[in-house]
């Protein structure tokens, strides 16, 4: 489930920004100390640092019985899990990782919704579109943050992605090798801890 997840964020974060393949790097490693100095190029690094059941809110849905036909049927709901995203900018000029994260919010900003172009396989097929929201500081230290992961204080974004976790699903993907993702459509929703600024790299 994760993994899809992560393959969302970076097909949509390419294709929006953009993120060019051959010029920027997308990362999802704890950027700690160990992993900064091996950076060599610009890079984006998304570190989900989070997970825990979203208890407000589950995905009400229903089936359509084997053999095909119109009639459909009442699931159980489906829990949902919240996956919290630290997004950083790394280059070696500060003014590039501003420009860079700041094109990086501006798509977010820009976005209601993670368009199924986006989604990987059949993940496509997901009963609703992922809405993408940006939402206010939730007062968190992002220097307590950063002392805790040993690396180096930068701004990010807090991004959180809410998934609903499908059993079914999981279970047929983990015996398929082309496997269908095991989660309904996330729901992105963004916070800064730092306010971008410099060339737009969106412009380039």
């Amino acid at each position: 489930m994760l993994h899809l997840l992560d393959e969302s964020l970076e097909a949509f974060l390419r294709a929006t920004v953009p993120l060019p393949a051959r010029e920027i790097d997308v990362a999802f490693d704890a950027p700690d100390k160990e992993w900064a100095v091996r950076v060599s190029r610009p890079t984006i690094n998304l570190y989900l640092w989070d997970v825990r059941r979203n208890v407000s809110t589950r995905y009400f849905g229903a089936d359509t019985p084997g053999g095909g036909g119109d009639r459909t049927q009442p699931r159980a709901p489906l829990f949902r899990v919240d996956c919290r995203y630290l997004v950083t900018a790394w280059t070696s000029d500060v003014r590039d990782e501003h420009s860079l994260l700041g094109a990086t919010l501006a798509a977010l900003l820009r976005h209601a919704e993670l368009d199924r172009e986006h989604l990987p396989g059949a993940y496509r097929d997901v009963v609703r579109v992922p809405l993408i929201e940006v939402g206010a500081d939730d007062g968190r230290d992002n220097s307590a943050f950063w002392s805790a992961l040993g690396g180096q204080l930068k701004p990010g974004l807090d991004v959180t992605v809410t998934a609903t976790v499908d059993a079914a699903l999981t279970t047929s993907t983990a015996s398929t090798a082309s496997a269908s993702p095991p989660t309904d459509p996330p729901t992105i929703t963004t916070r800064t801890n730092g306010a971008p600024s410099g060339r737009s790299f969106a412009d380039g």
